[in-house]
């Protein structure tokens, strides 16, 4: 059979014997709601778990809208003009709104990615800024969690006198789902509180591979306490299929809302399979930014793969490993055990990166990964503790020749957002 891959920005065929493939996965791809426009406007009128913005905003009121980065698909161009339209309508000119662009602890967005991102007419309307998490002057300290997380949030989000957020809601391999208070937290938070959410998975060694997927559990839980306490009013979530159609619109209380929309996550992107394969492809679009993006379809394709199986990890990962997190390069080939031991003893200067690493090398633990990418150099891979391979048919030869020519191969389409499930 013939099998169309995404590889960035194109697509690439590979032949695959038919008795070989045992299954194929695809996002579900739920209908497109019927009038987009209609969609969001409606929901931003009827938010869940709170008042309307007209009764919660008043004239003179600085408000700030947080968005998410180019890593994540949320349709902003398609909805900014109509929560500014209802934000005006309110009493809140465009001079009193600003626009954060909440990318955690990613690289900043340049002029021409905020262009492509947001378009002409918003840029026209708001002021734009990157959240420069880099900066601790840019950062404010609000204490603690009661669980003890220490919380630093970007300053202009901080002296907001309301504080939106929008997102996109997929599956997530620390807070479960994405969307809702991942707008704060990892979004404009600072790497000291971000380190400590996402080292809350490594408790247990044998569940860090669990979280995604999993709703309300103590990650999400701790980034709505942050979130809360930063102030988060209002946000504007939705679910997308693989063609970028809006499928479900929520709005209002950070945890109604967002709950209210996961289940048309799962539903999209939560896929069955009734066993794991010898050889797994691992399609890791549309988190093949960089190696940093490609950690969530790695850490999925594990639940597919057998014990000594081998991943073919496709991305085309066009930023390379991680510029703005080195450690990723200086300690990839530590094992999952060397890198706690490292953390532990708090020989880790970049622990955000320190967990991120530890959840890749996690998600490849008693497995062999062949990473076919032209982004990742075969130096990198190496880095990486990945084996190389220069195209599709070069690692299915390798993968073959491993586990013999009746090996079973399970596919993964849209690895960044689906996330298979053993039945």
């Amino acid at each position: 059979m013939k099998v169309e891959l995404i590889y960035g920005s194109r697509e690439i065929d590979v032949d695959i014997p038919d008795k070989n493939v045992l299954w194929e996965l695809w996002p579900n791809d739920l209908p497109p709601v019927a009038d987009e426009e209609r969609e969001i406007r409606h929901a931003i009128l009827n938010p869940l778990g709170c008042e309307r913005l007209g009764a919660l905003v008043k004239p003179g009121m600085k408000v700030v809208i947080l968005a998410d980065d180019l890593t994540r698909p949320t349709p902003k161009k398609r909805i900014l003009p109509i929560l500014l339209d209802e934000l005006n309508r309110a009493g809140v000119p465009d001079i009193d709104i600003t626009v954060l662009i909440a990318l955690g602890t990613h690289r900043y967005m340049t002029e021409d990615e905020i262009l492509k991102a947001f378009g002409n007419e918003i840029i026209s309307r708001v002021r734009i800024l990157n959240h420069e998490w880099m900066g601790p002057g840019n950062l404010v300290t609000l204490g603690r969690t009661e669980n003890g997380t220490p919380i630093t949030v970007n300053k202009v989000a901080y002296d907001a006198d309301f504080l939106i957020g929008l997102g996109s809601i997929v599956p997530h391999c620390w807070a479960g789902f994405s969307g809702g208070a991942k707008i704060i937290q990892p979004g404009i938070s600072g790497p000291d509180t971000t380190a400590a959410t996402h080292h809350l998975i490594f408790d247990d060694d044998s569940e860090v591979l669990s979280f995604a997927g999993m709703a309300h559990n103590k990650v999400m839980n701790e980034m709505r306490a942050v979130a809360r306490q930063a102030g988060l009013d209002f946000i504007v979530n939705v679910v997308v299929n693989s063609k970028k159609e809006v499928v479900k619109v929520v709005a209002g209380d950070l945890e109604m809302a967002h709950n209210a929309g996961i289940e048309a996550s799962r539903q999209n992107f939560v896929r069955e399979i009734s066993q794991r394969a010898d050889i797994v492809i691992e399609e890791a679009y549309p988190a093949d930014f960089d190696m940093w993006q490609a950690t969530k379809p790695l850490s999925y394709s594990r639940r597919a793969v057998k014990d000594g199986g081998t991943v073919i990890f496709l991305t085309a990962a066009p930023d390379g490993i991680c510029a703005n997190h080195p450690f990723l390069a200086e300690q990839g080939r530590c094992s999952y055990s060397e890198l706690k031991d490292m953390m532990l003893c708090d020989q880790v200067g970049d622990r955000v990166a320190g967990s991120l690493l530890m959840l890749i090398k996690k998600g490849v633990e008693g497995v062999n990964v062949i990473a076919v990418s032209d982004g990742l150099t075969r130096e990198m891979k190496w880095q990486m503790a990945m084996e190389h391979a220069g195209s599709m048919e070069e690692a299915l030869r390798i993968a073959f020749a491993r586990h013999g020519k009746d090996a079973t191969v399970g596919i993964i389409h849209h690895g960044g957002d689906v996330l298979p499930v053993l039945s």
